[in-house]
């Protein structure tokens, strides 16, 4: 066979709300309205740079079967760039995007071809001639619990086999339920390479015979999803060998970092760290906007200081005013500080004392691990099925009070309210005020 080449890409959800911009000056917040578009259109300008033979979309190009005309228009800008390249681009809808509206009254290009409710496949042509095939599925209703890669040919005959599917492969716990098979399902196929979508995490679950691969997203939807994200570059060579190169798209990263105040005296310790911190992420992660989540913990000092009303927002407004609102257009967002900061004294042989503070310490550690979710699904929720404390119906229900209310549902915009919920700071908070207000003569340790 000769060489081939091309970009497998996944879970694009055009049209997505980017979570973390309600605090953001404007202009970061149009940024972030438009990263799953721009992403996608950072896709496109890799391929033409490489000259692939095809562009693979493994299913949730869309993020809702209610297409919006702002999406569809950018969809038809980005694809008639492909055809104008002489770039194939081969489309698998997945539970976000159903069968049933991708064009959204907008014409394609001839060059796009949208896969079925049934397996079908296509050649990759180059000169005229079959270089590739590529077999796809597409999901005809949101809900598909059917193992799609049964449906797949045992025997595929194209040069190179690409197959093309939106599914949890090894029924994973964090995702949903979605066309779910094992792994075996598709190394007991003859193909080459299986094109996969639905997680959104990069992943190689098969490095060869067949090559088994997640690009992931190409743009984080959410703070649960940190790290580079983009799409993945295939090449393959005239021996058939598979080479996988990162093409790394997201206009907006989201990082996560921990921060121990032991040896920390002064507020200006904290906020040195902090520079050091955004000067890191500025030179790993150059030319697009960085949002950080900051944990603050350990004991020492600090901890009361930080701990008093008022302390915690006027230290972020602080650290966003000195490294968020940049003028050369590479800003470091401080999303948030959660506070797990403790007091120093043994709160651990508190917790085991035979009186009320130590039954509270105790309940409050049985709630450590626990946080209370909503039943709503959201684009790449990872799914926690741990088994609830014992205190946790007691404080579902007092919760669901408040978190319930179709008020405050509508006055945040009809967010999941749960998972504003700072849980486990606000556990952390009340169990140092405990210890501080009731165990007042604790000597230091």
């Amino acid at each position: 066979m000769g060489s081939l080449s091309f970009i497998h890409c996944a879970d694009i959800h055009l049209g997505a709300p980017v979570r973390g911009s309600a605090k953001m000056p404007p202009g970061l917040r149009d940024q972030l309205r438009d990263a799953p578009a721009e992403a996608f259109a950072k896709i496109v300008s890799a391929a033409i740079h490489h000259k692939v033979d095809a562009v693979i979309i493994a299913g949730d190009l869309f993020d809702a079967a209610d297409r919006n005309l702002r999406a569809h228009v950018r969809l038809r800008t980005e694809l008639t760039r492909l055809d104008d390249a002489d770039i194939a681009c081969f489309v698998a809808c997945g539970n976000h995007d159903p069968l049933g509206g991708l064009s959204g009254g907008v014409q394609l290009p001839d060059s796009v071809h949208v896969f079925g409710s049934k397996v079908e496949s296509l050649p990759i042509l180059r000169d005229d001639v079959e270089i590739a095939r590529v077999y796809g599925v597409s999901y005809e209703k949101k809900a598909v619990r059917r193992n799609l890669a049964h449906e797949f040919p045992r025997q595929p005959d194209g040069p190179f086999n690409i197959a093309v599917l939106h599914a949890n492969v090894g029924d994973r716990e964090r995702h949903g339920r979605y066309a779910p098979c094992k792994l075996r399902d598709l190394t007991d196929k003859r193909f080459d390479y299986w094109a996969l979508g639905h997680v959104h995490t990069r992943e190689t679950m098969n490095s060869q015979s067949p090559v088994v691969h997640y690009p992931g997203n190409p743009q984080a939807l959410h703070t649960r999803e940190p790290g580079a994200r983009g799409a993945t570059l295939v090449q393959v060579s005239e021996s058939g060998s598979v080479e996988l190169e990162p093409i790394w798209t997201d206009v907006v990263r989201w990082h996560r970092h921990r921060t121990a105040i032991d040896d920390m005296t002064t507020i200006d310790d904290l906020t040195a760290d902090f520079e050091q911190i955004v000067s890191d992420i500025r030179l790993a992660a150059p030319n697009r906007i960085n949002v950080v989540r900051w944990t603050l913990f350990g004991s020492g000092p600090l901890h009361p200081l930080l701990n008093k009303p008022g302390a915690e927002p006027d230290l972020r407004a602080e650290l966003r005013t000195q490294h968020g609102m940049r003028e050369d257009g590479h800003p470091v967002w401080l999303e948030r500080i959660d506070l797990a900061t403790q007091p120093t004294r043994d709160v651990d042989r508190l917790r085991q004392q035979p009186d009320y503070l130590g039954d509270m310490l105790g309940l409050a550690g049985g709630l450590a691990t626990w946080r209370p979710r909503s039943p709503h699904a959201e684009v790449g929720e990872a799914r926690l099925t741990v088994e609830d404390p014992p205190a946790a119906a007691t404080v579902r229900e007092a919760l669901s009070t408040l978190l319930d209310e179709s008020r405050l549902v509508r006055a945040l915009g009809g967010d999941n309210v749960w998972e504003l919920l700072r849980f486990e700071e606000l556990l952390n908070r009340a169990e140092a005020q405990a210890v501080e207000c009731l165990a007042p003569a604790e000597i230091d340790t």
